[in-house]
This record gives C-alpha cells, structure tokens and sequence, in this order.
C-alpha cells in the first residue's frame, strides 16, 4: 500500500514540477506553445476538409496537405527556445529523458517492420510513431527525474 501511494505521489510530484514550470518561469514558452497548438489544429482542419472535399487538385494537393506542419515548425522552435532557458539539471533531466525514447522508437519501428517482412504483420501508419515517441519520452523523462532526485 506504501508504495503505491509514494507512486502516485512522485506523479503528482512530476506533474507539479511541470506545470509549474511551464506557469510560472516559462508562461511566455507556455502561451506560444497554446497558440501554436490551436493554430496547427485549424489548419489540419482546414486542410483535411478541403483535400476531402478535392476542393484543391493536381499539385497543390501537397502544399494543402503539409501546411500545418508550418505551425509544428514553430512548435519544434519554441521548445528549443524554452530547453535553452532550462538550468544544468533541468537539461541533464530533458537530454536523458529524450535520449531513452530515440532509441527505444527505433527499437520498436525496426521490431515492426522485421514482423512486416518476415510474417506479413499489416502495415501500419506512420502516424504511431509519434505516440511512441511521446510515450516512451515521458517514460524517460520519468526515470531521469527519478535518478536526479
């Protein structure tokens, strides 16, 4: 019974430290990021509902798929910006966290695509590799806290 609640406590723990983080040292990083997210949910909106609807044709067919990734652009730019902006242990905890899940989505992405080729495992979207990604980076975020603690 201990250990679960000292669990659940350590999560609220992790999540307090990052919300407050975002909050209260980094608000200007945290209403960019809002703003950036809402931007990029319109225009894949926008986008989707237009290339469905084959309101666009021919070539221009790809700039209307891809122009919400200008706003995950800015995404990418933003949290570079705010990682500068961590101290020495704030970036020894993010360089870990990211590091655990580079190496473990390869791990899966290539576990998959050998079950492709070798039994005919169906082919799945490479839109799974985000969720893996961000998976696995809140696991290794979690466990470089822990170490640091």
């Amino acid at each position: 019974m201990t250990r679960v609640a000292y669990f659940m406590t350590s999560v609220l723990d992790i999540k307090t430290g990052v919300l407050y983080t975002a909050l209260m040292t980094n608000a200007k990083h945290f209403w960019r990021l809002a703003v950036l997210i809402a931007i990029y949910a319109l225009l894949l909106f926008a986008s989707v509902w237009l290339l469905r609807r084959d309101f666009v044709t021919g070539i221009w067919r790809i700039p209307v798929g891809l122009i919400p990734m200008l706003p995950a652009i800015g995404i990418l730019l933003n949290y570079m910006e705010r990682f500068r902006t961590f101290d020495e242990l704030q970036r020894n905890i993010q360089s870990e966290g990211l590091s655990f899940p580079v190496v473990a989505t390869a791990i899966i992405t290539f576990s998959y695509g050998f079950l492709q080729t070798s039994i005919g495992a169906p082919n799945i979207s490479f839109f799974w590799v985000w969720p893996i990604l961000a998976m696995t980076w809140m696991i290794g975020t979690m466990l470089a806290w822990r170490r640091y603690r």
